[in-house]
């Protein structure tokens, strides 16, 4: 059962990611295009600056499972490696543990988020884009990063702590 969880979320990571990327190839084709229009041509991109900060917000969001799914973060290291193998297991389950209660809270408050923006029907100030689909993704992107999350701290309280999602 877990197994297959496990592969049913990496799916899904793997096909943000790839979202991730074409967000990152609209967000440089649309700044390019942006600039070049702006340099040789006197005209702007209308709505370029709202546009890609609503597609920043998607990039981040969608950026993060992937980073988790292959353990990619950056982590410094300062006392772990001192300790001796049970207490730098006890470390570990309790950095997962307050890693698993932070992202739940910001997961709850992206949510309550998400619900206003879609009620409110909030648009962008220029071109009138509404921001529920990227709050959306947005969502969708941190809830897989803290099913992940969630992941990792069963593997590591079953004492798997080793082994990656993405391998």
């Amino acid at each position: 059962m877990l197994k297959t969880t496990e592969n049913l979320i990496r799916r899904a990571v793997l096909l943000l990611a790839w979202f991730a990327a074409a967000t990152l190839v609209a967000i440089m084709a649309m700044t390019f295009v942006d600039v070049i229009g702006r340099n040789f041509f006197g005209r702007s991109l209308i709505g370029t600056v709202e546009t890609v900060q609503l597609m920043m917000g998607v990039l981040v969001f969608s950026g993060l499972a992937i980073t988790e799914l292959y353990r990619r973060h950056i982590v410094v290291e300062t006392f772990q490696g001192l300790f001796p193998k049970p207490l730098r297991r006890i470390s570990v389950i309790v950095n997962s543990l307050l890693a698993v209660g932070v992202a739940w809270l910001l997961l709850n408050q992206l949510f309550i988020k998400t619900v206003d923006v879609f009620s409110e029907k909030e648009f962008t100030m220029i071109l009138k884009l509404p921001y529920w689909p990227a709050a959306i993704i947005m969502l969708i992107g941190f809830a897989l990063f803290f099913l992940l999350l969630v992941l990792r701290l069963i593997r590591e309280l079953m004492d798997q702590e080793d082994q990656t999602y993405g391998d």
